[in-house]
């Protein structure tokens, strides 16, 4: 899987401890559909996750086997409260 982070997602995460957390989130409201969160702050526990080193950020990944893309992107959203975004293959979700 490639992972790619943006110039100002890694500026941002530099200053915010330096790791960044994606995992999978599903929608209650449509079935069937996942949506990708991505963070700063840890889980309780790192089991499952999968470590990448982009540029100088530690970027966690917890994704089932079957939902894994080809490409992880991870960007820098928001002006008054920036926080990370990932999207999958120019997806934010999976069907």
């Amino acid at each position: 899987m490639l992972v790619t982070v943006s110039p100002e997602l890694r500026s941002f995460v530099e200053d915010h401890g330096g790791s960044v957390y994606v995992r999978c989130r599903p929608n209650r409201r449509c079935r069937g559909v996942t949506f990708l969160d991505a963070g700063l702050e840890p889980p309780a526990s790192l089991d499952d996750y999968l470590m990448f080193l982009v540029d100088g950020v530690l970027v966690h990944v917890r994704l089932p086997r079957a939902l894994r893309s080809h490409e992880l992107q991870l960007t820098l959203e928001g002006r008054r409260r920036p926080r990370p975004v990932a999207s999958w293959d120019g997806c934010a979700f999976v069907v």
